[in-house]
Parts: structure tokens; C-alpha cells; sequence
């Protein structure tokens, strides 16, 4: 694995038949205000679509991409070659669907990745930086975890988005995209990073660039990682398994993995958790997700008229 890196931001792009709106993310990765040198990395994860495999070409003829192509390796495994192929020192991932935010009024103060590469050259403590997502495509709205993250909260399974720029040697370091974890990949990920900087002796701060300036795509096409059909406690132990060193620190306990993983499952926000962490950050923004969803309290005492 090479060790020479330069400043500036790599965008890994795992593709697998995802050709159908690979060409706007790669787009919108071109369309930012970029003040740091970047790449952008598609990793052809062994397509066999047509369609694809042409915007993979059409993309790769751009000068700021490059391709490696795999065969079928996994989502994860792709990741992998993305960062290890990485030239620059920063990194951030972007899934072939995803896009990055272009509309004007959300760059004036820069784009995400030049603010989050600026926040990780001047702080050391910082482990990752990221940004509220915005879900477009069969539905508009923030997701319920767009507030501000902190290393607390990731080791009790809070969200973690792909999307989240990081310093290349910290992933390394950390073990990177774990194979085995079928499903809540990037949460593993992120637990990997923090656990590697944490065996360093480094600090786990987090910084969040409000936004949104990510977008996630719902659509019923295609299969999504997150689609999988596996045990949450399964891919927690391994998670827990492979950093128990941190978990034992971060919950004070000398509990076993499989003890700690139920504590951890135990303690991950709810849906009204989420909401109440938003409403702390922002009530406003918190209102308006919950007018989204149609969210409302209910009680087995409502019948009863007790205020």
C-alpha cells in the first residue's frame, strides 16, 4: 500500500451498474468551487451493463477522473481500492446515485470539501468532518439524523454518512470498509477510524459543515447496501469484536464483546431520539422534518384526556 500522498481531496466512487446517474454525481463533484487540487476515483466494481460501463467511459475521458476496474469484489472491497489508490490526502467517499449539493446559495461560504479539508489541515484532534444530507429523487426532505455528530453518539450506532471526509491515513490506519459488514458499512467504518486514531493516543473531535450539501437519492432501482436482509446485532459484534479496546474505554466496562454489542444496539437512537438532538441543534429544521413525515406523539392514555 503507498504511502506518498499530496494535499488535496480524492472522491472514491464505487460503480456497480449504477450507470443511470453516475455521470450527475461525477458532475456535481466537477461543479464545486474547488480551491484544493482534487480527483475523483470511479471504481468499476465488475459492471456488466451497457449503460453503465459507457458513462464509465464517458467519465473517464474527463481529465480530473480516473478508473480502476475490479472484478465483482463487493461494495466494500471497492471502497477499498478507491482509498488505497487514493493520490491525495483527504478523502471522501460518494456513492454512484449520490450527488453533492450545487445550488448556489448553499456555496457562498465554499464547498463542502475544500471546508472540511481547511477544518482537518488546522485541527489535529479532528477525526472526520461531515454534512447534513438532503434526500432527493422519490422523496425531498433531510434525514432524521441531520444534526451535529460527536464520537459519543457514533459509538452508540448513530448514523454515520457516506459522505464524511477523513484523512487517507487515518482509514488506513483504522482497517478501512470491513468486507464482512453486509449492512451499516459506513457506521463500521467510521468505529474503525475512530478506534485507530484512539490507539495513536489522538483525540475523536467531530465537525459538521450544517448544509445540507450531500444528497441522497431514494429510488426503488437498483439494490442498495443498505437493502440487505442481515442481523443488526451480527454486524454490531463484529464491528464491536474488531474495536473492543475503544468500546471497553468509551462505556467504562470490561464486559465482553457480545455484552458490549447488546449495550450498544440498546443505546441506539430512535426515531424520536433523532428528533429531539435535531430540535436541540435546530427547532426549526426539526419541525419541518417532522411536518415531513407526518410524525405525531401517541399514547395509550390519550382516551383517558390526560393533557
Amino acid at each position: 500500500m503507498k504511502s506518498t500522498t499530496f494535499e488535496g481531496i480524492s472522491f472514491v466512487i464505487p460503480c456497480y451498474n449504477s450507470g443511470d446517474y453516475l455521470i450527475e454525481a461525477v458532475n456535481s463533484l466537477i461543479g464545486q468551487p474547488h480551491v484544493f487540487p482534487y480527483e475523483i476515483v470511479i471504481v468499476d466494481d465488475g459492471s456488466d451493463d451497457e449503460a453503465t460501463l459507457s458513462s464509465i467511459s464517458a467519465c473517464g475521458e474527463r481529465s480530473e477522473v480516473r478508473v480502476i476496474r475490479l472484478s465483482r469484489s463487493g461494495h466494500h472491497a471497492a471502497r477499498n481500492a478507491g482509498v488505497e489508490a487514493a493520490r491525495f490526502e483527504y478523502v471522501m467517499q460518494l456513492d454512484a446515485d449520490d450527488r453533492l449539493a450545487t445550488a448556489p446559495e448553499l456555496l457562498t461560504g465554499g464547498s463542502y470539501p475544500d471546508r472540511a479539508v481547511e477544518i482537518l489541515r488546522a485541527q489535529s484532534d479532528v477525526a472526520f468532518v461531515h454534512t447534513m444530507s438532503r434526500m432527493i429523487g422519490e422523496f425531498d426532505g433531510l434525514t432524521i439524523s441531520s444534526y451535529p455528530c460527536r464520537e459519543e453518539l457514533v459509538l452508540r450506532k448513530h448514523h454515520v454518512p457516506t459522505s464524511i471526509v477523513y484523512r487517507r491515513a487515518d482509514a488506513v490506519r483504522g482497517g478501512m470498509y470491513d468486507p464482512r459488514v453486509l449492512k451499516w458499512g459506513d457506521w463500521a467504518f467510521a468505529v474503525n477510524l475512530l478506534a485507530g486514531r484512539f490507539r495513536k493516543g489522538a483525540h475523536n473531535a467531530i465537525v459538521c459543515i450544517a448544509g445540507p450539501l450531500h444528497e441522497y437519492r431514494v429510488h426503488s432501482r437498483g439494490r442498495r447496501v443498505s437493502n440487505a436482509a442481515v442481523a443488526e446485532f451480527d454486524m454490531t459484534l463484529l464491528v464491536v469484536e474488531k474495536n473492543l479496546d475503544l468500546f471497553q474505554y468509551h462505556f467504562q466496562r470490561d464486559d465482553c464483546a457480545e455484552d458490549i454489542a447488546r449495550h450498544v444496539l440498546a443505546s441506539k437512537p430512535s426515531r424520536l431520539d433523532d428528533l429531539i438532538r435535531m430540535a436541540t441543534h435546530d427547532v426549526e429544521q426539526a419541525l419541518m422534518v417532522a411536518r415531513q413525515r407526518e410524525f405525531s406523539l401517541s399514547s395509550p392514555f390519550e382516551c383517558l384526556g390526560i393533557p
